[in-house]
């Protein structure tokens, strides 16, 4: 199927957006009656990509929205082995894994990626844990008398950064108190509940507006409950705390401003990701509207290689023309399937210019948002994401060398493994026993398995 953009004038009036084209010095207007009857000669599934991509502007507000170069998602861990980072880039319609350095990946060389993809334009700096507070929260902080009332999340994570046991966590509910809200959650039925009972004797509720519409965890728990994410919450707030405590070159959505506003006033800047609230942007296409929010078994190496399969497959990628690259390494780790795959669906929301965040931001200032959730409804239940995949998942793939029953499932993940193993085809090529060289050869012979 040719790519829209071999069509030049539907892709201008069709593919981009009102101002793009008239910045180009064309009639928006006019190109759109030109093109109608180029619209005839697409496929049923790029005329309907054509229709949507126009509603979707319909709805959207006229200000000029302000360009992104880049975009770079951290999937973030209390340790710098469980952090991975990928890059979606704009112009280059891409989304590729960044190496981390020798040290690890750190707040400080996040943004020092940044700054140097900066050179081509403004850039989004992402991490997945937790930027903003309960409103309660820092309602309560403001009884902390050495704390002077911080007015919003940054305030309250400059001093707080300065208070002897803030991160160090409570074991005992009866410990917990505003300055010192991390803890463990104990072993048994419970454990959880005390804790919140404790908080709640502060006038404190552990939990955002944004994290309760996403079905997140608090932040304050680092360990004893799945998913836990206090420990990597504490990881970016120690590193971020000293960062503010200085003169910086980035700005933090939404404390600072609206995304809009703070790109135009900075080159950089830092917002939070949820994996979660991405999954079913980067891979289920449709209408906004009709987007549930979708869960998916990431601990699963096999529904990972499904899932990204799904994605190389994905309507949107094709029509747009993005390369998912290093999807091997999004396959066998979830660190970095979690980062892909939030990197490419904030890819697909600037592309189509669709929101990053909904409009119901209770409390900015405080609480903060999550850059990913503006292209999903979360007033629809939860769903999983295999039942909306249907058949994608179920797709099925023979390997092609002969007198080979091995069948894959859903994706072709293994098969070079399975290739390179001579035993397992002993009369294909039993002269070449490099696994190197025989994954080659498969690649050469049987190209269309791919």
């Amino acid at each position: 199927m040719p790519h829209p953009k071999q069509h030049s004038r539907f892709f201008t009036a069709a593919s981009l957006s009102e101002r793009q084209f008239n910045e180009r010095g064309y009639d928006y207007h006019a190109a759109k009656e030109v093109v109608a009857g180029e619209l005839e000669k697409l496929t049923a599934e790029q005329q309907d990509w054509v229709t949507r991509l126009e509603g979707s502007r319909r709805g959207r507000s006229k200000e000029v929205r302000a360009r992104i170069s880049a975009i770079l998602c951290a999937d973030w861990g209390k340790g710098v082995e469980k952090r991975a980072v990928y890059v979606a880039d704009v112009r280059g319609r891409r989304v590729y894994r960044r190496e981390p350095p020798v040290e690890g990946w750190g707040v400080g060389a996040i943004l020092a990626e940044a700054d140097r993809l900066s050179s081509d334009g403004r850039v989004l700096a992402t991490f997945d844990a937790p930027l903003g507070v309960p409103e309660s929260y820092l309602a309560a902080a403001a009884g902390v008398k050495s704390w002077g009332a911080p007015g919003n999340f940054l305030e309250f994570l400059r001093v707080a950064h300065g208070t002897p046991h803030f991160y160090d966590p409570t074991k005992v509910a009866e410990d917990w108190r505003v300055e010192r809200p991390f803890f463990c959650v104990p072993k048994g039925k419970g454990g959880l509940t005390s804790y919140q009972s404790a908080a709640t004797r502060h006038g404190v509720q552990l939990l955002r507006s944004i994290d309760r519409r996403t079905r997140a965890k608090t932040m304050f728990a680092t360990s004893g409950i799945p998913g836990s994410v206090g420990s990597a919450t504490c990881a970016l707030w120690r590193e971020m705390g000293s960062l503010l405590q200085n003169e910086r070159n980035f700005k933090v959505w939404p404390f600072e401003g609206s995304l809009e506003t703070l790109l135009r006033s900075s080159v950089i800047c830092v917002g939070e990701i949820y994996p979660r609230a991405a999954y079913a942007t980067a891979l289920v296409d449709g209408a906004v509207e009709g987007r549930a929010p979708v869960s998916l078994a990431k601990t699963d190496g096999d529904i990972r290689s499904l899932a990204i399969h799904a994605l190389l497959e994905s309507k949107w990628v094709r029509l747009h023309g993005v390369r998912i690259e290093d999807a091997e390494d999004a396959e066998n780790s979830e660190d970095d399937f979690d980062a892909c795959v939030t990197a490419a669906a904030l890819l697909r929301c600037e592309l189509e210019e669709l929101p990053f965040c909904g409009p119901w931001l209770e409390c900015d200032q405080t609480e903060g948002g999550m850059l990913g959730t503006g292209s999903i409804n979360l007033a629809l239940s939860e769903q999983p994401w295999r039942d909306v995949a249907g058949g994608a998942a179920a797709r099925s793939f023979r390997c092609p060398i002969p007198g080979c029953e091995k069948i894959y499932e859903g994706t072709r993940g293994g098969w070079d493994s399975h290739v390179a193993s001579v035993r397992a085809h002993s009369l294909w090529h039993p002269e070449v026993v490099s696994a190197e060289e025989r994954k080659l050869r498969f690649k050469e012979e049987f190209s269309e398995f791919f």
